[in-house]
């Protein structure tokens, strides 16, 4: 069985729509643990997909942040493997019975592809949307040491809920980055990419959800989190310490960025993946020149 952790704050009319998603996987036996983390009821969401779906309903009196939403859901999981999926996000109804066929050949930690798109999937989604970018960046245990190139709704795992990995409730972005590090160095899983887009990751513009409100805040939550990441998780290896260095000068361009009011481009990350991981896995030396073209600002000849 898989055991599929929604956390949910707030979006009732999404989280059916996840919902509806999950209940439309092609792979069985599914259950589903849904964590409302002190916001709107969903009962009455939940109850409308019972019949399809065995769903475990936990309800925080007063919010808590997504980390210790998913980590409540992970203790009630039941099932052999877990996946993940955000109540903004959706799987298209392949995704599971297509991640199951990686873990049952051995693997331990399996994503998978995720169109990233700007509009709103149709409910149920039987076909990809348009999106702009695309996370489907194949198995590089290096370059993850460098950014979270795995979309969350993409990855379905092991049940490790016997261990001592959870998600760390002091981090309010980029939790997860820190889970794939975990579940892959200190549990040892062992990782495989199955490329097939079969998820949807929404980033619509103008949006208020964790990434655009991160945009508005100096220092940028994710600056603060990928220092942390970056101290939790040492490496010697040479390379991936230069680009370490150019992520900061990206960091610090976008905090200067925010704080002198200069909007953001939407979807500026995965942007930032598709050059980074190009240039990272052919072995060039990070470009940092580039840094002021990624925000629209005029850049120099150098770094090519």
């Amino acid at each position: 069985m898989i055991s599929v952790v929604i956390p949910t704050l707030n979006r009732p009319r999404l989280l059916d729509q996840a919902l509806a998603s999950v209940a439309a996987q092609t792979y069985r036996p599914v259950e589903v643990v849904v964590v409302n983390d002190g916001g709107l009821p969903v009962t009455e969401v939940c109850r409308r997909w019972q019949r399809q779906l065995p769903i475990t309903l936990i309800e925080f009196e007063r919010t808590g942040g997504t980390s210790a939403a998913r980590n409540a859901g992970l203790s009630a999981a039941r099932g052999r493997w877990l996946a993940f999926l955000d109540d903004d996000d959706v799987f298209l109804p392949h995704h599971l019975e297509a991640a199951a066929g990686a873990l049952s050949a051995g693997a331990g930690f399996t994503y998978l592809g995720a169109v990233v798109t700007g509009s709103r999937a149709a409910s149920p989604i039987t076909t990809l949307p348009y999106g702009e970018h695309l996370k489907a960046y194949p198995w590089d245990p290096r370059m993850l040491l460098l950014a979270n190139y795995i979309h969350t709704g993409a990855v379905v795992v092991d049940n490790f809920r016997s261990s001592q990995v959870r998600f760390d409730e002091a981090m309010t972005h980029c939790e997860d980055w820190d889970m794939w590090l975990a579940l892959t160095r200190t549990l040892g899983m062992s990782a495989v990419f199955v490329s097939e887009l079969t998820s949807v990751y929404h980033q619509p513009s103008g949006g208020t959800g964790l990434v655009a409100q991160a945009q508005l805040t100096v220092p940028s939550p994710f600056s603060v989190a990928r220092e942390r990441i970056y101290r939790r998780w040492p490496t010697d290896d040479p390379v991936v310490l230069e680009y370490r260095s150019w992520f900061n000068e990206f960091e610090n361009f976008r905090n200067q960025s925010i704080a002198n009011g200069r909007p953001i481009p939407h979807q500026l990350f995965d942007t930032v993946l598709s050059a980074v991981y190009l240039r990272f896995t052919q072995s060039l030396p990070p470009d940092y020149a580039a840094i002021p073209g990624l925000f629209g600002a005029p850049t120099s000849n150098g770094g090519q």
